[in-house]
């Protein structure tokens, strides 16, 4: 990990998110990293396959610079911000 970018993966590393997220519709509300070593940043939302968006760590960061708060999330560990406010709250799956 280095100063400019906080994750140990590198910053090409594939992501899923959603199109709300992309588009600047919706903030970040659930991220995600799973035990297979993917990441996940969602909006809290239920998708549809067609609303899936695969996009680099790096332009996580970019859409929303508060995501590198979740840069040491073990495997299988998520964060989900509670009442839609900025209360996070870290767990295992």
């Amino acid at each position: 990990m280095n100063s400019d970018f906080p994750f140990s993966d590198t910053p090409d590393t594939a992501c899923f998110t959603c199109c709300h997220i992309t588009d600047g519709q919706r903030p970040i509300r659930f991220v995600s990293h799973d035990e297979d070593g993917y990441w996940q940043f969602l909006c809290g939302s239920s998708h549809s396959t067609e609303e899936a968006r695969i996009v680099s760590l790096a332009e996580i960061l970019k859409l929303d610079g508060s995501v590198a708060a979740f840069a040491a999330l073990d495997l299988g560990e998520f964060a989900e911000a509670q009442n839609g406010h900025n209360d996070w709250v870290v767990k295992t799956k």
